[in-house]
């Protein structure tokens, strides 16, 4: 037996037959390491050379999301052996990442989104006409109605008699058309400044006054030219009929 110490206890054991020089970490004095003589396959691939299970190049080796494929395709699962069950493994528990505050506050967001959908669509009156919230508005008073057994007047009036064809009221024109219909005296002193202002017209309106009135003047002037030819020809037969009766005959001497 030789003294601990010695040279002898740091002598390598000898190579089996075939043995490589391993390009991957080996440690050959450990007797557990089972790897073959001639050395891993992936011994001799380079890093930076095309995966066989993925088709893919692995440019960085510390792409873990190409390492879960590769290991999940070879059905390799590195799970760490159970220290109480000898042959067994661990049991990994399945860890609640999620804080109370990122629950509460998820829990805030989706009662918040919800809550003003539900209350723009059923408790909302969004105007007078006929849109696209008007049967929910409608589905929330016949409800109400059923729970309260009637309905005030408004609400009444909403559900029942209501008119689907009213038209909505067109945007309101910029306050610069009104300035300058003002300073060009197209609209009264008098409708200056009051309850009406969105009411007034603009030089769209303005426009197609002028269009319709032309052309009222443009038919007005047909007709007054055609009376006019008649009136004409009714002057020129006049004329013929007085120059045939002061014509005198041939057969008179006198």
């Amino acid at each position: 037996m030789t003294q601990p110490g010695s040279p002898s206890d740091f002598e390598r054991r000898p190579n089996p037959p075939g043995w490589v020089q391993p390009k991957a970490p080996y440690n050959p004095f450990d007797p557990t390491d089972q790897r073959p003589a001639q050395g891993y396959p992936s011994e001799f691939n380079a890093p930076s050379a095309l995966k066989k299970n993925t088709g893919q190049v692995a440019k960085d080796l510390t792409d873990y999301q190409k390492i879960k494929i590769d290991m999940k395709r070879l059905q390799y699962y590195p799970r760490p052996p159970s220290e109480l069950y000898p042959g067994r493994y661990k049991v990994l528990r399945r860890i609640n990442y999620k804080s109370g505050f990122r629950k509460g506050a998820d829990l805030t967001a989706k009662v918040s989104i919800w809550g003003f959908v539900i209350f723009g669509l059923f408790f909302y009156k969004w105007n007078d006409h006929n849109n696209v919230f008007a049967p929910f508005r409608r589905a929330q008073l016949r409800v109400k109605e059923i729970l309260l057994g009637e309905l005030d007047k408004d609400d009444y009036n909403d559900l029942y008699h209501y008119d689907p064809n009213k038209a909505i009221p067109q945007r309101p024109l910029p306050t610069i058309m009104y300035e300058k219909n003002a300073e060009n005296n197209l609209v009264g002193e008098n409708a200056i400044n009051n309850e009406f202002v969105k009411d007034r017209f603009g030089n769209k309106h303005v426009v197609i006054a002028e269009q319709i009135q032309q052309e009222k003047d443009e038919k007005m002037l047909e007709e007054l030219e055609a009376h006019l030819k008649q009136r004409q020809q009714e002057l020129n037969q006049m004329k013929q009929g007085l120059q045939d009766s002061n014509k005198r005959p041939w057969w008179k001497l006198w």
